[in-house]
This record gives structure tokens, sequence and C-alpha cells, in this order.
């Protein structure tokens, strides 16, 4: 009986460790994933053929022909879902980031916030990279090939979101966001088919240095100038 009372004795001092928790700051990430996930799932349900079709059309111009032949592209319900879908993704990536390595300029914002300043961020950089490539494309004589240009845009992000969703799953609810390099390779390779297929468009005004012009100031010169400012601000305790 004694060595029972004090087996009880112990038991009954013993300290529960608190189990890890996200916080419920972040249980909004959740029902994130879970309408993302619910609207690929409509997407590939109530589309599943031009969806084939859209995944496809970067690697392969059978694919991209029979997608033409059978529906403007940028114009139907399935290309509005997919825009939103990438942007809701992209944005998100954004906020785990910024959350990570600018702590300080992340602190002055909600959580919710500042996924909607991520999620405005990337849309209004989509916009506007649109916007300039129908400038460059007018200057150089070449705006037949702008909308092969977009599609190709649009075909690349579709391709490279897919695959981001499930590592940013892991990311957040592993707290690892060393998972999200894996992204990297994966971006890389959808870039050089997007670089492959912009290099080979038919227009013979699109020579080397306007696609060099271009690729610097609407790919490579804003994302430094973003970065420098983010960081300058986070230095800063913005």
């Amino acid at each position: 009986m004694h060595l029972l009372s004090a087996i009880y004795t112990n038991i009954a001092e013993i300290t529960p460790l608190p189990m890890p928790s996200n916080g419920p700051d972040n249980d909004w990430v959740t029902g994130l994933f879970c309408g993302l996930l619910v609207l690929l799932t409509l997407i590939i349900v109530n589309g599943r053929r031009k969806f084939s079709f859209i995944i496809r059309s970067l690697y392969s111009a059978r694919s991209r022909s029979q997608l033409l032949r059978e529906s403007k592209p940028m114009s139907e319900w399935i290309y509005v879902f997919l825009l939103l879908y990438v942007f809701l993704t992209q944005g998100t990536l954004l906020y785990l980031l910024a959350d990570h390595f600018l702590p300080t300029l992340a602190g002055h914002f909600a959580p919710a916030l500042l996924w909607l300043a991520c999620c405005g961020a990337f849309t209004l950089d989509y916009f506007l990279k649109k916007l300039n490539t129908l400038f460059l494309s007018t200057i150089f004589e070449c705006r037949d090939d702008n909308g092969l240009l977009q599609q190709n845009r649009f075909f690349h992000l579709i391709c490279s979101s897919l695959m981001l969703l499930p590592l940013l799953m892991v990311a957040f609810y592993t707290r690892h966001l060393s998972v999200l390099f894996l992204y990297i390779p994966l971006y890389l390779a959808n870039f050089v088919f997007l670089l492959v297929k912009t290099l080979s468009l038919k227009s013979q005004q699109l020579g080397l240095f306007q696609f060099f012009l271009y690729f610097c100031t609407l790919e490579i010169l804003p994302l430094l100038i973003a970065v420098k400012l983010l960081f300058f601000f986070d230095n800063q305790g913005f």
C-alpha cells in the first residue's frame, strides 16, 4: 500500500508539457488551405478537359493548339478561377517568407492583413507586368506576340502554383520553411520552358535585344527593388 501511495504521489506531481500549437491567430490559414483545395477541386471536376490542356500547354505545342481550337484563353470562367488560385497561393508564399525573414516589418500588421497585402502585391505585380508587356510589344511592333507571351506567363504561373500548394502546407504545419527550397528547382524548370517558348515566338521583330530588355525590366529589376525596399524598412524598424 505504501508503494502504491508513493507511485500515485509521484504521478500527481508530474507537470504536463504544453502541446505545440500554431495558435488561434493562424487558424484562418487552415481555412485558407481548405478553400484553395475546394477551389482546385471545383476547377478540375467542372473543367477537367480544359484543365488538362492548360497544364500541358506550357510543354506541348499540340496541347496548346487543341486548347486554342476549343476555347479563347483568358476569357472563360476556368481562367478566372485559376488566376484566383494563383494569386492566393503565391500571396501565401510571400506571407510565409515575410513573416519569417522580415519579422520587424511583419510585426506591424495583423497576420490576415499581412496576407492580404502580400496577395495584393502579387496581383498588382501581375497586372503591371501585363500592361508593361503590352507597352513594350507596341514599341517593338510585335503586338501579335503579346497574346502568346501572356499565355506563356499564365501557363507558367499555373504549373508553378500547382506544385507550390503542398509545399506551403508542409512548411506551415511543420514550421520548417526549408521545405520551400524544393520549390526553387521546380520554379526554375518551368521558367526555362517559359524562356524557350518566348524565344521561339514567330515574330521577326522580337530579337534577343528586345527579349533581354523585357527580361531585365519586367522580371529582374522590380524583384530586386522590392526585396531591397523590404529589407530596408525591416532594418529601420518600420
